[in-house]
Order: C-alpha cells, then sequence, then structure tokens
C-alpha cells in the first residue's frame, strides 16, 4: 500500500505447544499442542508488540498481557502513557494503541465478508488494513464517531467529547454520533482528508492534518506498522491475572455511549455483589440507568394481584 505524506511538518514521508518431551509425556505434549492449535484458530488477535504495561480486562478480572498474549472477543487493554500496544488479526489487519489509549475488541468477524468492531474510548490509535481474501470490513467506534473502514491506513486520536482522524491511505464512512448515542447521517472521506468532530458540532473536513495533531501524535505512526505475526506463530503467552475489577478501573466504560457499553451490565454483575463496586453503581446511577434492575431488583418484581394491597386497589377501580 502506498504511503502519503504528513506534510512538511514531520519532515519525510510515511512509512510505511510447546517441547517435544521423550516417555509418555510425549503424547500428552502433542494433544496440548493440538488444542493450542485450535484455539489459536479461534482467536481474535495477537499482542505483538508491548511497550511499557498494558492492562487486559478479560471478563471482570484484571490482568497483565504481554506479547504473545491471544486476544478475544470483549478483551479491553489499557496502554501504558508512554507505551505502545499492536495488535495484529488473522485477516492481516493490524491495531497500534499508543500513549494511554484504551480499547475493546468489540466483536471480531471470524466468517468471510464480516464486520468486526473495535471500541476506542481514549487515546491515539493507528489502524490498517490491506487486501484480504476474507473481504473483512472493520468498525471504530469512539464516543463521538463511528467510522467504516476496508483497506485502509488512518490515525485517529479520541476523547470523551472529541476525535480527530487523519485518513493516510483508502476510503472511511464515518457517522457522527450525539451524546445519546444517536446517529447521524453517513460521510465520506479519502486519503489526505482529516476529520475533526468537536462536541455536538458537526464534523469538519481538511485536506491535511492540524499542526497541533502532528504535534501530538505519537513517533512512530509515521511509519508503516510493523508486520510482526509470524514471530508468534509458535509462541503463547498467557497474561498474569491480577485482580477482580474494581468500579475505578471499568468507570470510563461504564459512563461510555450506549453503544460501547450495550451488554456490560451482563459482563460485570456478578461485580455489582461486591459492596464497593455497589456502592459506586448507585452514586453514579444516572450515568449508566441500565444498572438499576440488577440494583433494585424488587422494584421490576410482577406485583401479586393476590395481595391485600392489590385487591383494595382492584376494589376502589
Amino acid at each position: 500500500m502506498p504511503s502519503r505524506s504528513y506534510g512538511s511538518e514531520v519532515g519525510g514521508d510515511m512509512r510505511g505447544c510447546g517441547r517435544r518431551v521423550l516417555g509418555s509425556c510425549f503424547q500428552f505434549v502433542a494433544t496440548l499442542s493440538a488444542a493450542c492449535a485450535s484455539a489459536f484458530a479461534q482467536t481474535a488477535g495477537t499482542l505483538t508488540l508491548a511497550e511499557g504495561s498494558v492492562e487486559l480486562i478479560r471478563g471482570a478480572t484484571l490482568y497483565t498481557a504481554t506479547q504473545g498474549v491471544r486476544l478475544g472477543d470483549g478483551d479491553i487493554l489499557s496502554i501504558d502513557p508512554k507505551g505502545q500496544a499492536q495488535i495484529e488479526f488473522q485477516d492481516g489487519a493490524i491495531l497500534n494503541l499508543s500513549q494511554g489509549a484504551r480499547a475493546m475488541l468489540t466483536s471480531i468477524a471470524s466468517g468471510a465478508r464480516g464486520q468486526s468492531e473495535i471500541a476506542l474510548l481514549s487515546g491515539w490509535a493507528k489502524f490498517t488494513q490491506k487486501k484480504s481474501s476474507k473481504g473483512t470490513q472493520y468498525r471504530y467506534l469512539t464516543p463521538r464517531v463511528e467510522i467504516d473502514a476496508g483497506e485502509t491506513t488512518a490515525v485517529l486520536n479520541a476523547g470523551e467529547g472529541s476525535t480527530d482522524m487523519y485518513v493516510e491511505s483508502g476510503t472511511v464512512r464515518f457517522y457522527e454520533i450525539s451524546r445519546k448515542g444517536v446517529q447521524r447521517i453517513a460521510r465520506d472521506a479519502k486519503g489526505g482528508e482529516f476529520i475533526v468532530r468537536r462536541g455536538e458540532q458537526p464534523a469538519t473536513l481538511g485536506s491535511r492534518p492540524s499542526s497541533e495533531f502532528l504535534k501530538n501524535m505519537p513517533r512512530q505512526f509515521r511509519d508503516d506498522l510493523p508486520v510482526l505475526l509470524d514471530r508468534f506463530k509458535n509462541r503463547r503467552s498467557e497474561p498474569k491475572r491480577e485482580h477482580e475489577v474494581t468500579y475505578a478501573e471499568v468507570e470510563a466504560w461504564l459512563k461510555a455511549g450506549s453503544p460501547i457499553r450495550r451488554n456490560f451490565v451482563k459482563r460485570f454483575e456478578i461485580r455489582s455483589r461486591d459492596s464497593e463496586f455497589r456502592r459506586k453503581l448507585i452514586e453514579n446511577l444516572r450515568e449508566h440507568p441500565e444498572w438499576d434492575k440488577v440494583l433494585f431488583p424488587e422494584k421490576y418484581a410482577p406485583k401479586d394481584s393476590n395481595s391485600p394491597k392489590s385487591a383494595q386497589s382492584g376494589t376502589q377501580r
């Protein structure tokens, strides 16, 4: 894929299981290897680069992740403010997260001509996908923009009230998202264009990225993302379990727009049994009202028509 220039400000073009053992253990190792291969085939992506700490939330548990960890649907990553992490997918797509980025692999398609979805809650990301035989389309969700991308390379910076994106090559279709989650009319952007969305204001398209964007952009994003997946075909790392997530560790996700947080009640319901987690849910209930039914199920219990109160109410009617 040809690379494009970010402009004179950046001074140049963008460029782009286990060991064999003896005796009776051999059959066990062979079986284990087959299981690992099967799991790998079902993997959404592999963490092929990790600089600084990388936190992984899987289910309702926090882990520390390192290079070689396989990632699946629902995994949430938090990147060190001074570090980066790169995920490479089976269809050849690459996603690099940098400078404190927080992202979730919402749904990664495994079938042909499917659509994969990744939520970027905040921070910097660069994604690239060359022509794939699977024809997978990627959708990136931020608090303010929804982006559909195919054979595209782009740099994205997301925050609670803003989204900036430079389309390096290819084309994207993007939708503005309101604070209430309402999706607006689709617009298209092509290679070389710069998209800016601030608050509830309509997005603007420019012919080049802003000087502020270029100044703050991670340095490694000026080049093509490296392809590292082959190094991990026969290497596998397991994340280190730390603890069950606290409310503070998932607060920003629980308060995100409805398209991003739509499955969180089911996912984190078990944590509502923790007194501190429950207290914070109640304290912030206005930000995520869907938790009311879990926290106060008695309010939603069916009324007993045989109760004295119901009978008295019926008599009065």
